[in-house]
């Protein structure tokens, strides 16, 4: 079966969690099988069975070429509503109504040779590989989302990465707070913006923060900062995006998605610019970006409560931080000793260290590369001057993006290639990441406020640790901006309300 055109980024995200990648073999095996997921009447008939079922097509169509969508009594019209979704993510994908392994959901589901058993209960993910599992029909869309993420783990797992058993027991996880049942009762509705709030980031993890936040009963006014377009490549994770979106604004992309209560306003540009056309007014942010600089950035315009998530090789999470008690976000992402420039990290990717400033200046630039460039980078990749033709005429950055990080010159799973700090996560643990976002910022909406800095974490190709949050102290240091007597001023003027202890 053809894969999806945007496949290629999809095998770099493989190529990081398989060891000895080959990716014929992944190709082939995506090529021979067909991922089933099978839905029973509570699955069409909750508010948390057709989030989970959304999500679930939402991340197993960018990646399998056949789905086959199999219904029980009642859940027909899901179904075929279901086919439109996954034909709109890959429009080469096949739908049948049969597989050997697959998700089900609903207690009266179908079941596959191999079944993976998804359901959820408000905040909490359940999935088991034993018995069918129950769907709640709260408005709570958080243990829905997560389930679908640990379920689409379980079969890249088994699928891919031949693990016999990925769901040894039954899994529970609570998207409040770690894997043990709620303690408190949560109330379900009366959700109010904490003040004014900003999304930082509407890519992959971005917007699964707000699939989320948009089938929540939360209310209020939400602005989304992102000022770069949808990409080819990006379409592989990003789950509010279907084939038709590449070339669209994130901000104004995720700003139309449907929501309950929230009205979204997209602002297409970058940190800087917005805080300078908007001011530092903001509470509440939420930071779903991919550098540390950037983060960095959003912590320096002095929010007064910031929750942030992540991915990276190894595992994802997210933390919320206290500016004056714990470790803000600034802590967590220090250098911690000299690194290298991008211009010298490009240059060393591909094979022209000698040539740093003439990469500095094409980065700048964004000029086209002149011939003298390619053939060194030929020769310095030790590949035919031919296999860079098509990025004759083209910017430097695209070569190093493409042709490097996504693998279209450099063979994937070759050692040392891409570099693997150059980290391309798979589409289900972008979702949870920002999942947990979403679910961080309704838990502090709905009064939950544990207090100080919390850091919780998943390596969601692994079973999840038994306490996977804990704190966080400010860094030993004393270098970063929340031991800054400068800062510490302007924030105390700013939140004058904000406890020091």
């Amino acid at each position: 079966m053809p894969l999806a055109d945007y496949h290629r980024r999809a095998a770099v995200a493989a190529s990081q969690v398989i060891a000895g990648f080959d990716e014929q073999l992944f190709e082939a095996a995506l090529e021979s099988t067909g991922i089933g997921l099978a839905l029973g009447r509570d699955a069409a008939n909750t508010r948390e069975g057709r989030a989970l079922a959304d999500l679930t097509v939402r991340l197993l169509a960018r990646l399998y070429p056949t789905l086959a969508l199999v219904s029980g009594p009642g859940a027909e019209a899901l179904c075929t509503e279901l086919s439109t979704l996954a034909r709109a993510v890959n429009p080469k994908i096949t739908i049948t109504d049969h597989a050997a392994v697959g998700i089900a959901i609903g207690l009266d589901a179908p079941a596959f040779e191999r079944t993976f058993h998804a359901g959820s209960d408000a905040w909490t993910a359940l999935l088991s590989s034993r018995a069918p599992q129950p769907v709640g029909d709260s408005a709570i869309p958080f243990g829905a989302g997560a389930a679908a993420c640990f379920a689409a783990a379980a079969i890249f797992r088994s699928v891919l990465m031949g693990e016999p058993d990925p769901v040894p027991d039954d899994l529970t996880v609570s998207c409040l707070d770690g894997i043990d049942p709620i303690a408190p009762k949560v109330p379900e509705n009366g959700w109010a913006l904490p003040g004014s709030t900003v999304l930082v980031g509407c890519g992959a993890v971005g917007q699964a923060a707000v699939w989320a936040l948009g089938r929540s009963p939360l209310r209020g006014d939400l602005d989304l900062v992102d000022h770069e377009s949808v990409e080819l490549s990006n379409i592989q994770r990003y789950v509010l995006t279907t084939r038709a979106d590449e070339n669209a604004g994130k901000a104004e992309l995720t700003a139309a998605t449907p929501t309950v209560g929230l009205t979204f306003h997209s602002h297409p540009e970058e940190w800087a610019s917005f805080t300078a056309a908007h001011g530092y007014r903001w509470e509440t942010a939420l930071v779903a970006v991919d550098s540390a600089a950037a983060r960095r950035a959003v912590q320096a315009s002095l929010p007064r409560w910031i929750a942030n998530a992540w991915t990276q090789p190894g595992d994802l999470g997210v933390s919320t931080h206290a500016f004056l008690t714990g470790a803000c976000l600034s802590c967590l992402y220090l250098p911690t000793g000299q690194t290298p420039s991008e211009d010298a990290v490009v240059a060393s990717a591909l094979g022209v260290d000698q040539l740093v400033r003439e990469v500095r200046t094409l980065l700048h630039s964004r000029a086209p590369m002149p011939p003298d460039v390619l053939d060194a980078i030929a020769t310095g990749l030790d590949v035919p001057r031919d296999a860079l033709a098509r990025f004759e005429g083209r910017p430097i950055r695209e070569l190093y993006v493409e042709g490097v990080c996504g693998g279209s010159v450099i063979q994937l799973g070759q050692a040392g290639r891409p570099r693997q700090d150059v980290h391309v996560p798979l589409a289900h643990q972008s979702a949870l990441a920002g999942v947990l976002l979403a679910a961080r910022l309704v838990r502090r909406a709905a009064g939950i406020e544990p207090g100080g800095t919390q850091i919780t974490g998943f390596d969601i190709l692994r079973s999840p640790a038994a306490h996977p949050t804990r704190p966080a102290l400010k860094d030993p240091r004393g270098t970063c901006v929340c031991q800054d007597s400068d800062y510490l001023h302007v924030y105390r003027v700013k939140w004058p309300t904000e406890p020091a202890s």
